[in-house]
Order: structure tokens, then sequence, then C-alpha cells
């Protein structure tokens, strides 16, 4: 409920929380504070809060607060209520910017985690397919043959190399390489010519 302030016709402001007169420097304390305050005409309880918050300000630029630039209060006086409306559809939506601020950025977490989550999915996928293509290509009885003929040089040349450093490697421990396999089509030398 809002802490209501009467105005009497001597232009004193009585709090009726409280109980005491006020003045306008603590009722603007209290709406900067977030309060919300309503002034009524203590006769009529016509609503003057309005025109109390236009005191308030005035009273601010007689002070030179700077709150208000000349070139606004000079749009306010040629355009009324008009640039009120202007200024206060201004201010909602920079507002409505800064309250949805955290709710975009969350949203924009939870999106980035979904790529993310996507990315070690696919990541994954690949991963199991490499494994499958190496599995499928190391299992070649084809692949197999040339790992093992590729063994059988390895050890010959060691043994050389044994002997050539003047070891006693045995020849016959290591069989010789064995040819390597050809794709290529025979050639026959008899046609050519």
């Amino acid at each position: 409920m809002a802490r209501l302030v009467k105005r009497y016709s001597n232009r004193k402001l009585y709090d009726t929380t409280e109980s005491r007169y006020v003045t306008l420097e603590e009722i603007a304390r209290w709406v900067r504070a977030g309060e919300d305050v309503k002034i009524l005409e203590n006769e009529s309880g016509e609503d003057l809060t309005a025109v109390t918050f236009a005191q308030i300000i005035l009273e601010g630029e007689r002070k030179k607060s700077g709150l208000l630039s000349l070139g606004l209060m000079r749009e306010l006086i040629q355009h009324g209520e008009a640039a009120l409306q202007n200024i206060a559809a201004t201010v909602d939506r920079g507002m409505e910017a800064i309250r949805s601020a955290p709710e975009r950025a969350g949203r924009r977490v939870q999106e980035l985690s979904r790529v993310a989550d996507r990315l070690a999915e696919l990541q994954r996928r690949v991963d199991e397919v490499v494994r499958r293509s190496v599995e499928r290509v190391t299992g070649h009885p084809a692949f197999q043959q040339e790992v093992k003929r590729i063994e059988r040089t390895v050890q010959a040349l060691e043994a050389r190399i044994g002997r050539l450093r003047g070891g006693d490697g045995d020849e016959d421990e290591v069989p010789p390489p064995a040819p390597a396999p050809t794709n290529r089509t025979p050639t026959n030398h008899a046609n050519e010519g």
C-alpha cells in the first residue's frame, strides 16, 4: 500500500503513516528508495502526486542539480503531455531492456550449452566412424599380409645392421623379406617388338 501524504491548504505536507509534517526532500528520498507515495489534497481528496513530483523536480532544478536540460524543459513546455509520454515510453523501454537482460543472457547461455552438447555428440560420432574404419582397414587380409611383410623386412634389416656392426647375427634366425605384392598386370614381352 502506498504511503499517504495529505497536503493542507497552507501547503504543508502531512505523512499519515508517521503522523508528522514532512518536506519535499523527504518525499523525494522515499521515492528514490522505491517507496510508493501518494499525495492527496486534504479537503477535496484530489490526487496531487504528479504536481508534487513536478515540484520536487523544480526544486532540484533551482538547486542546479542539472537533472533536466534546458532543451528537455523547452520540449516539455512546447509539446506538453506528448513530450512527457514520449519520455516515459523511452524510459519504460530502457527499463524493460535492463530488466530483461539477465533473462536474455540466460537464454543465450542455454543455447550455447545446447550447441556444445551437439558438438560433443558430433565428435563422438566422428570418433566412432573413424574407429570402425580403422578396424575395417586393419582387419583386411591384404593389410595384414603387408604388415607381416614389413615386419619381416625390418627383421632382415636389423640382422644385416647387426652383421655390419660386427655382431654375431645369425642369418638363419630372420627369414628374408617376401616380395611385395603387386597389383600390376603382367607384361607380355613376346608381343613387344
